[in-house]
């Protein structure tokens, strides 16, 4: 089954840790069934039912209570960290395969979607792996145990408890798909508030300006009410079939103690052995109730599993060997076309360019004619349907993606620290190659704010304004190694002194020295020019 084999997968590096929580947890169902035993043999002493002193009764009674409370500790401590080192191995992993998974020009998660499974799902998924499979284990030795125990003192009244337990553990059965149903709708709406959430905290301007916030309020508002209404559907269902669960195992607790007294009352059942029965009853019935219990969490992780199984089936990009260029390279785009999923038309037509080694090329052409198409071609983030992308001599990929300084459009800073933004760049880089990098990219300013290369960057670079933020941008790409500076759309918050200053800057630096890109429809930039590729 291929969500069997999937969780398999997910927990194979915490296998060993599940491993010590079950043995751990027998040791601690051993200790409870010795306590009946002990108790049982301490009635009978003080019955004088058995010819045991009443030191060594105590003695045994002690220490079985010691190992029950040291392996009780030891548990609830092992099992606490191995959940979160559970959590922290599979977000890792599953972070990591959504970061390198191909991009197709879209998404197929929206962003807040995406964070709700590797957050929410994977803790329920961890839950799974680390406590619920453990438990469901242990809880089945204790069944087993326990009923064993209570067959070699009582068979009949094992099999009394037995019937009246499952068979309302299965009258319940019937309401676990329709919980799964639900459970699935939860997670669903859970998701999408939590992508509303975040689309609007990030634009709350926008939504103040637009006077659109009692409407992003209200559609919330409608949201939750469709995740309290499934909930309050869900509760119902339980709460029917847990009743079932419950009326069996007072049941069962009845039975016990009708039995007890008549086999008092007849004589063949001493008060040590009633003692034993009242306590086993509860370790027959309370595996049984646990499995019960269960099976709503593992109904909710099972669709957790699915939205992960989502996320981890995402196309990967191949694994290649990076290929590092020495010299500026040349760029080769021949009889290129390109459609995106969904989209009739292609958006590249048997197209064709060079961008010559060393030299200043200016993609223009207006506004969605495939611009920023080509540009992700050239960068092997797209794959063409026909034709081929040459960077250098070699095909265009993920291998060539480190010869690129490259600057995308918009707002590109990260929260953090203008340092940090410039050190994604190049871990390794000094002030003084900070500094430099700056003053190439007309962001000295830095320097003159009252933190300098530490002043704090809000998400997408809150605190600066639009062209200070691009200048940054500039400055973290030219701190990458890499014979291609590739910038696209890059000057168009900047006013025109600072845009000419900037291509200044950039031509006198780097003409010659590297392969220069510039998607731009501003005359300016294209004055500059060596080389014009124009889409139409």
């Amino acid at each position: 089954m291929k969500l069997v084999r999937t969780l398999i997968g997910m927990a194979r590096p915490v296998w060993w840790r599940v491993g010590v929580s079950v043995l751990v947890g027998v040791v601690r169902i051993a200790a409870s069934l010795s306590f009946v035993a002990s108790s049982k043999l301490l009635i009978d002493i003080a019955t004088r039912n058995s010819d045991v002193p009443l030191r060594t009764g105590i003695a045994i009674f002690v220490g079985i209570l010691a190992v029950q409370l040291l392996s009780t500790l030891f548990a609830n401590w092992w099992d606490s960290y191995t959940h979160v080192k559970s959590q922290n191995i599979m977000r890792r992993a599953l972070f990591e395969k959504v970061m390198k998974s191909r991009w197709d020009g879209r998404e197929r998660f929206l962003s807040g979607d995406a964070v709700n499974r590797l957050e929410e799902d994977i803790r329920v998924v961890s839950e799974l792996v680390v406590e619920r499979v453990p438990s469901i284990v242990l809880t089945l030795v204790q069944l087993v145990a326990a009923s064993v125990y209570l067959m070699l003192m009582a068979p009949g009244l094992l099999w009394v408890i037995l019937i009246l337990t499952f068979s309302m553990v299965f009258g319940s059965k019937m309401f676990f798909r329709k919980l799964r149903e639900l459970m699935g709708k939860i997670r669903a709406r859970e998701s999408e508030i939590q992508q509303l959430m975040q689309e609007s905290l990030q634009n709350r301007v926008l939504m103040l300006t637009l006077t659109t916030v009692e409407r992003v309020v209200d559609k919330m508002g409608w949201l939750q009410a469709d995740v309290e209404d499934n909930t309050r559907r869900r509760l119902n269902y339980n709460a029917v079939a847990r009743g079932l669960m419950f009326f069996g195992f007072q049941a069962g607790h009845a039975a016990t103690l009708i039995w007890g007294v008549v086999g008092i009352f007849n004589g063949t059942v001493t008060y040590g052995m009633m003692t034993a029965f009242m306590q086993l009853v509860g370790q027959v019935q309370r595996p049984v109730a646990e499995l019960g219990r269960q099976i709503p969490a593992i109904i909710q992780a099972i669709t957790s599993v699915d939205r992960v199984m989502e996320l981890m089936e995402l196309e990967q990009e191949p694994a290649l060997e990076p290929v590092v260029l020495t010299d500026a390279p040349a760029i080769e785009v021949s009889g290129v076309t390109y459609t995106y999923p969904g989209v009739p038309e292609p958006v590249l037509s048997n197209f064709s360019c060079k961008f010559p080694a060393g030299q200043l090329s200016v993609i223009a052409g207006p506004t969605g004619i495939g611009k920023s198409t080509l540009i992700r071609l050239v960068l092997g983030l797209l794959k063409p349907s026909a034709g081929s992308v040459t960077v250098g001599g070699f095909p265009a990929s993920a291998a060539m993606r480190g010869n690129f300084q490259y600057i995308p459009q918009g707002n590109s800073l990260l929260s953090g620290t203008i340092r940090s933004n410039l050190l994604l760049a190049c871990p390794d880089a000094t002030e003084a190659q900070m500094r430099q990098a700056l003053d190439t990219a007309m962001a000295q300013f830095v320097f003159s704010l009252p933190s300098g290369l530490d002043t704090p960057c809000g998400e997408d670079g809150s605190g600066l304004s639009e062209g200070q933020c691009q200048r940054i941008a500039i400055a973290r790409a030219l701190l990458h190694p890499g014979g291609i500076l590739l910038l696209d759309e890059s000057t168009s918050a900047l006013d025109s002194d600072t845009e000419a200053k900037l291509l200044d800057r950039i031509t006198g630096t780097y003409k010659g020295r590297k392969t220069i890109l510039f998607v731009s429809h501003r005359e300016r930039v294209l004055s500059h020019a060596d080389n014009i590729v124009k889409i139409s």
